[in-house]
């Protein structure tokens, strides 16, 4: 390019205009010079053909002002036209957007009046709003997806239908009183607390599946089909039940349902089966309706009725509470310290026959190193509740190997109801603990409480055709009523435990086979020498090796040679001077003596002349039945009598029924 010198170009204006251009030699153009300095003043109108090209940066700014945009003059484009990304940071933006579409990325926020979308054009891609206060008046068609609404949402079906796929969480009320018809099918599960108004026209099944509170039903429920009531809640009120064509079948099982109030059925038409299952049958499956018989009971109302004896160690003591009706078994603190309580006549069992047995308590609180239990036992053999600490046991103890072997389950372990939820077993309440057995050497064995009037079967011990057993599970099932409290170390405090009352019933009546025994002195008289004083005749009692045996007297004969007076005594544990002897078959040991006795318990008695053959009563033997204490010592009755007169020679015989044959 060519640079004329300045100072060689005439007139003056040329040489301004020679230093402003420049020309191109080679394509003959003129280019405008920069690099000078002062101002350039151009007047008229530049053409400039192609790009214009502005550097312009943060730290080399160029100022562009742009005034000539309008629609006055010779100016017609109301609008710039801009490329690329404009971005606004703060003020106002006013746009009239026609014909062509504005992206916006980001949140739109500080709009206030009405947005009208009536007229936009469809949108797609995503909207994602935060609209708070006001309303939003919409015409959609396709799918409007919603998420994370925080307040509410009103929706106006404004003539078409609403589809929603997915599930729909509501909380609160939702009142369908005035909504239309809803066609839906669902499926899951829908929880409906609370429905006013009516639901009509349902034509598929409908589960209802009370959560907690109750379902009312006003007016009728049609029902097709089988309906379960097996776990159903206490049903309260009336239930009135029109049954035309099939069977009905109502079955108690071992967690009866239970009805209050009144059942009506009318039953046109098939056959209505009711099985009655559970504590409603005895231990042989025989419908309890039968008058029990008892065996043994113990109320000990005004006096110690001296129906158990007692075996106490290291400051154990019993003391009877007669307002109370009760006994209390009381321990120290002490290690070892004990009380045994046990009924002192056996209870027989009769083969076949089930015999429930019930005792009622109050144990002490629960500590540890104290043992307490509560059944129908002895040191051999037995059933019985036990809490050892806090654990609570259901035992049954046995000594058909010769040795005591006890087979123990806890309370979690109960094959019937644990008693550990809804009624919660609480031992130091009064209780009612109660058995019944199908003895027969190889039964079951029910064991429970009585609560609220429901027998409650807690555990059944079954051993007929169980894996292993080839045995009789216990020796006998004629055994006594017992209650123990022992420590079995030092515990934190004196402890008491209440005895109150038991019972032991032969269910279905009691019909013993006896076996008959006696004791006399033959055809040789034995003389009564003096006149007016006690004087034995004879003494049985239980043989020390069949402690279980049970044997009651029954027969007392009297004749004297000679005219006399007098009376006739059976007496309990008087003191005299002789050996006994094993009556032969018997279960029972005797000795023959004259001793004149001044002690002892007078148990029966009555007058008698020259010839006297006494038949005791069945109410009296239960009572004067032979018995043997805790520690297994036997009891002794003695035949005596005394006369009016002196040398009283007689014939005498006094004999006895044995149960346990």
């Amino acid at each position: 390019m060519a640079y004329p010198e300045p100072s060689n170009v005439a007139p003056w204006y040329l040489r301004n205009i020679n230093q402003a251009l420049a020309l191109d030699e080679a394509s003959g153009n003129v280019f405008l010079r920069t690099g000078f300095e002062g101002n350039i003043i151009i007047t008229g109108n530049v053409e400039i053909p192609g790009t214009v090209t502005v550097n312009s940066s943060a730290e080399d700014p160029v100022h562009v002002h742009l005034d000539e945009i309008g629609t006055s003059g010779i100016l017609d484009v109301p609008y710039m036209p801009i490329g690329g990304n404009v971005i606004v940071t703060s003020g106002n933006i006013n746009a009239n957007v026609t014909g062509s579409n504005v992206g916006l990325t980001g949140n739109l926020a500080g709009i206030t009046g009405n947005v009208n979308i009536g007229t936009m054009p469809a949108i797609t891609g995503n909207v994602n709003a935060n609209i708070t206060g006001g309303n939003v008046n919409a015409a959609v068609t396709g799918t409007v997806t919603v998420s994370n609404i925080s307040s509410n949402v009103t929706v106006v079906d404004g003539g078409g239908s609403l589809t929603i796929d997915g599930n729909v969480g509501v909380t609160g009320n939702v009142n369908i009183g005035t909504m239309p018809n809803v066609n839906a099918a669902v499926t899951g599960t829908v929880a409906v607390s609370s429905v006013t108004g009516n639901v009509a026209g349902i034509t598929a099944n409908v589960t209802v599946v009370d959560g907690g509170g109750s379902l009312t039903i006003d007016g009728n429920v049609g029902v097709t089909g089988n309906v379960n009531i097996g776990t159903m809640p206490a049903i309260t009120g009336n239930v009135n039940a029109n049954i035309t064509g099939g069977n009905v079948t109502v079955t108690q099982g071992t967690n009866p349902w239970v009805v209050s109030g009144n059942v009506n059925t009318t039953i046109t038409g098939g056959n209505s089966n009711v099985a009655i299952t559970g504590t409603n049958l005895d231990a042989f499956g025989r419908l309890r309706v039968s008058e029990p018989y008892t065996l043994f009971d113990s109320q000990n109302r005004y006096i110690d009725g001296d129906q158990f004896s007692n075996i106490t160690a290291t400051g154990g003591n019993v003391v009877y509470v007669q307002n109370e009706s009760s006994f209390n078994l009381n321990v120290s603190a002490t290690s070892g310290s004990s009380v045994i309580r046990q009924s002192k006549t056996v209870q027989a069992y009769q083969p076949g026959k089930s015999l429930l047995v019930m005792n009622t308590f109050a144990m002490a609180t629960l500590k540890a190193n104290l043992r307490q239990r509560v059944g129908y036992f002895t040191t051999d053999n037995g059933v019985y509740f036990e809490a050892v600490g806090t654990t609570l046991n259901l035992v049954i103890r046995s000594s058909t190997t010769g040795v005591v072997v006890e087979e123990r389950i806890a309370q979690a372990s109960w094959n019937g109801n644990t008693l550990l939820s809804g009624i919660v077993l609480d031992p130091t309440l009064t209780q009612i603990f109660w058995c019944d057995i199908e003895w027969l050497g190889v039964g079951n064995v029910r064991v429970g409480f009585v609560i609220n009037g429901q027998f409650i079967v807690c555990h059944t011990f079954q051993h007929a055709n169980q894996p292993g057993n080839t045995t009789v599970y216990m020796t006998t099932a004629s055994l006594n009523p017992r209650y123990e409290i022992t420590n079995t170390g030092a515990t934190t405090g004196n402890s008491t435990m209440k005895q109150i009352c038991s019972t032991v019933i032969s269910e279905g009546g009691y019909t013993p086979s006896t076996k008959i025994g006696y004791v006399n002195n033959g055809t040789s008289t034995t003389r009564v020498s003096a006149a007016n004083t006690v004087t034995s005749l004879c003494s049985i009692r239980l043989n020390p090796a069949y402690p279980d045996a049970v044997v009651v007297p029954a027969q007392i004969d009297l004749l004297l040679i000679d005219v006399r007076y007098g009376q006739f005594q059976l007496i309990e544990n008087a003191t005299f001077t002789t050996s006994w002897s094993n009556v032969a078959g018997s279960v029972v040991q005797s000795a023959i003596h004259s001793n004149t006795i001044t002690d002892g318990t007078v148990v029966y008695a009555g007058l008698t002349s020259s010839r006297d053959a006494v038949e005791i009563s069945e109410d009296v033997k239960k009572r004067i039945q032979l018995w043997r204490d805790a520690s297994g010592t036997p009891s002794t009755l003695t035949l005596a009598v005394s006369y009016t007169q002196a040398n009283s020679d007689l014939l005498w015989k006094l004999g006895w029924e044995e149960l346990t044959n």
